[in-house]
């Protein structure tokens, strides 16, 4: 059984996109959610100069983020969410069902978000 143990705060995308294509956030809604894995780290990352002597990298944050969101939920993929002061694009949802085979909540997958 589903049981929301977080507030999310969720910006619905407008379905535009800035000259990025980043997708342009529009209203915002706060909803229950439940958090599953919130796992980010600071990965280093190989640069176009990867191959010289000096092994060049930079630092990104990366996540590993499953959330829960309610059957009613306003998410839609491309939407932003912030949690305990991060913000993450939803990249992926996925319906789960109860035992019975009822809707009971969206399984969520995010990403990192930044804004440019």
């Amino acid at each position: 059984m589903f049981r929301p143990n977080a507030y999310c705060t969720i910006q619905l995308s407008d379905g535009t996109t800035d000259v990025y294509g980043q997708p342009t956030p529009g209203s915002t809604v706060t909803e229950r959610c439940a958090v599953v894995k919130l796992m980010i780290e600071n990965e280093k990352s190989s640069v176009r100069a990867d191959s010289s002597a000096s092994r060049g990298s930079a630092l990104e944050l990366e996540t590993t983020s499953v959330i829960l969101l309610t059957a009613l939920t306003k998410a839609h993929i491309d939407d932003i969410v912030t949690i305990d002061g991060y913000s993450f694009r939803v990249k992926g949802m996925w319906p789960r069902a109860n035992v019975m085979g009822k809707l009971d909540h969206y399984q969520t997958d995010l990403t990192m978000w930044a804004s440019t």
